[in-house]
């Protein structure tokens, strides 16, 4: 009897990056986020659904924010280097801003890999919300038995696979701001 012996690529559950914005910077980009016209966050098919899915959220172009998307590009590059080694393209889309206000703002677990289309692949949330100002609101992966609860540290970056499910938590006091962004590339093969 043979064995067969596939090769595997390592990849990493999630990575993440400290101090990636300063506590002013994320105050800056709240004030930013705020000041726009939020609206209810939808569904991959356009629908509310605030049983699902319950936040805000504005997209901001890279002009608006030049310099947050020069950081985050530098640190998504390091970060794929060093813990994924996918194939990148780009930014998918702008940087959504996400306002989760307490007592119900959450959204179920999901992926984030779009069907058709140009694949993401590598997913980012910034936490730019102070820890302390808000209860609940944990940013969760899914993909064991138990949810396991990422770093909630503010200006923090976490990255992960697209692919991977993962949900945020119900904030029960306050509010959780965080900056999310996908990043494309070829089919995974």
């Amino acid at each position: 009897m043979g064995s067969w012996v596939l090769k595997t690529d390592s990849v990493e559950r999630w990575a993440y990056w400290d101090d990636i914005f300063t506590e002013d910077e994320c105050d800056q980009i709240i004030r930013i986020g705020t000041q726009m016209n939020l609206m209810d966050a939808t569904l991959g098919d356009g629908s509310v659904i605030k049983e699902t899915r319950n936040s805000k959220v504005r997209f901001i172009g890279s002009e608006e924010m030049r310099w947050v998307y020069e950081r985050v590009t530098h640190i998504v590059n390091h970060l794929n280097e060093e813990c994924f080694g996918f194939d990148l393209f780009s930014f998918g889309e702008d940087l959504q801003f996400t306002e989760y206000e307490a007592p119900v703002g959450m959204y179920t677990t999901h992926v984030d890999k779009f069907m058709g289309g140009v694949p993401r692949k590598l997913s980012i949330v910034i936490q730019l919300s102070d820890p302390k100002l808000y209860e609940g609101g944990d940013f969760q992966l899914m993909d064991s038995k138990d949810p396991f609860s990422l770093p909630r540290t503010r200006g923090t970056l976490l990255a992960f696979p697209s692919f991977t499910p993962h949900r945020v938590t119900e904030v029960t006091k306050g509010t959780r701001y965080s900056l999310v962004g996908w990043i494309t590339g070829p089919k995974f093969k």
